[in-house]
């Protein structure tokens, strides 16, 4: 039997924590597993080198977003080295190979009708000459007057709460 296990890839722009670990580690165990019974394992993962974390760090280092992904992957590779992990690839996103892969899969998506285009609005910065992620919206709603902050706090404050009542209704824990 083939097996294929594909971990997350966390994002390339800062050191990884428990957290990261936490979450690759079932994976990298039931690869060990399915080895040791005789499949044929492909457990893959790498680094996220694209998004607005990555920006959001780069821009504060005032370097470019590729020169914070390729420190924060090396950074992470060294670590599931030293930690034993038994990645068949653990690549990056902004990989030459990734990239085709990728673009050949969706491809293969969208002219199977799986996935559909869609021309969405979005949030653009007429000074920087960019689109802006979530991240970078500042302001009220203009169609609930819900506030976002940039630290996204009263976000959070508003879901957290949410979270504690659903926490007291169902009477259990959850880390967060």
């Amino acid at each position: 039997m083939d097996v294929f296990i594909g971990g997350a890839w966390p994002y390339a722009n800062g050191s990884l924590h428990i957290g990261h670990i936490a979450a690759l580690l079932p994976g990298d165990i039931l690869a060990r597993y399915f080895r040791l019974k005789g499949y044929n394992v492909c457990y893959v993962s790498g680094s996220d080198c694209h998004g607005t974390p990555i920006q959001i760090r780069a821009n504060k280092e005032g370097v470019s977003p590729e020169q914070i992904a390729n420190r924060y992957h090396n950074d992470f590779k060294g670590c599931f080295d030293k930690l034993g992990f038994s990645y068949d690839l653990y690549n990056q996103t902004n990989d030459p190979y990734h990239s085709s892969f990728v673009q050949d899969f969706f491809t293969n998506l969208l002219n199977s009708g799986y996935i559909y285009k869609k021309t969405i609005e979005q949030a653009y910065c007429e000074s920087c000459d960019q689109f802006l992620p979530d991240r970078f919206v500042v302001g009220k709603c203009p169609n609930c007057g819900f506030y976002w902050d940039i630290l996204h706090l009263t976000h959070q404050d508003k879901y957290m709460k949410l979270l504690q009542q659903i926490i007291k209704y169902f009477n259990f824990c959850i880390w967060i």
